[in-house]
């Protein structure tokens, strides 16, 4: 297949999906918004709310090896198209050159695929010019996606220097939560004792201290089951055992991206814990193995967390 016809192909696909999940989003609006859920602070396990982006919807990384785009390909096409392609165009440049892929994020139209651009091009441009990037973010017109800027900008400095990423997150805005969650989950898998340090130091409401512990236990389980063990093992207990749950919960979501339902057999692991597990296990499979998910909280053993889970795939 030549490239043009496999670049037409891969933007007709991505097209349909953006107007599939448009429409389901023009579906929903006509619906009153929920009511915010009430939870209790000694149960609820810490899940920040996390960003919806394009990207994550299948633009590819614009440094693997593959398809490289140019304003004359992307000219040729119309609408979500040939947005999706300057997207695409914007990131392809992003490290080397801020200016030229901003450029690129001011042809896009539609305003939210634009603004998620311009995060976008900020945040792949750190590791040349932090002061840069970070310039970028008060540019863009609305919370979210100015929060979303810097929340990505952290996340770019996690692996250059960690308590700068962490830091970074006080500027994230709606999303600062989420965003130490991340970060620091990230940081453990190579400097646990930062992040205990961190945590240690219990910052915030009861969330996002239960928030701290939950990201290790999640991004390390990603890369090591026994080794996400050992290390919640290390977390205290916290008001009524909160904070080793949140650690051990994240190691079970893991166990649920890594496993699917099969990661039960790895919450057998968590000892005394196991329930927290199974739960963090429950809720991570829930759309792809919603029977599963189900069973699984049906067979949590303590009352309060079986009702949780229950509640929590009911909601």
């Amino acid at each position: 297949m030549s490239q043009r016809a496999f670049l037409l192909l891969y933007l007709l696909c991505l097209g349909l999906c953006v107007a599939a999940v448009q429409g389901a989003r023009a579906a929903r609006a006509a619906l009153p918004e929920p009511p915010a859920p009430v939870m209790d602070q000694h149960i609820a396990v810490a899940i920040p709310p996390k960003p919806e982006t394009e990207l994550d919807r299948g633009v590819s990384d614009p440094n693997a090896e593959g398809t490289r785009y140019d304003e004359a390909t992307c000219n040729r096409y119309e609408g979500d198209f040939r947005d999706v392609c300057y997207h695409a165009l914007a990131r392809q440049r992003a490290s080397r050159d801020l200016d030229g892929a901003l450029l690129a994020c001011d042809v896009v139209q539609r305003k939210r695929l634009r603004m998620e651009c311009q995060a976008d091009a900020a945040e792949l441009h750190v590791g040349t010019d932090l002061d840069a990037a970070r310039a970028v973010c008060p540019q863009i017109p609305t919370r979210k996606w100015h929060d979303q800027c810097f929340f990505g900008i952290a996340m770019a400095l996690v692996n250059i220097e960690p308590r700068q990423a962490l830091a970074g997150c006080d500027d994230a805005g709606i999303w600062r939560d989420f965003c130490r969650h991340d970060v620091l989950g990230e940081v453990s898998v190579f400097d646990l004792e930062l992040v205990m340090e961190v945590c240690a130091q219990e910052e915030g409401d009861l969330l996002t201290r239960k928030t701290c512990w939950h990201g290790i236990g999640k991004y390390i389980g990603r890369v090591d089951m026994p080794r996400a063990f050992a290390a919640c093992k290390r977390v205290p207990m916290g008001p009524s055992g909160v904070y080793r749950e949140n650690c051990i919960h994240g190691a079970g979501w893991a166990a649920g991206e890594r496993f699917g339902d099969g990661g039960l057999s790895q919450c057998r692991n968590a000892g005394e814990l196991e329930d927290s597990c199974r739960l963090g296990l429950a809720f991570q499979i829930e759309r792809s193995q919603p029977d599963a998910s189900a069973d699984i909280c049906r067979s949590v053993s303590r009352g309060d967390l079986r009702e949780h889970c229950l509640d929590w795939l009911s909601r």
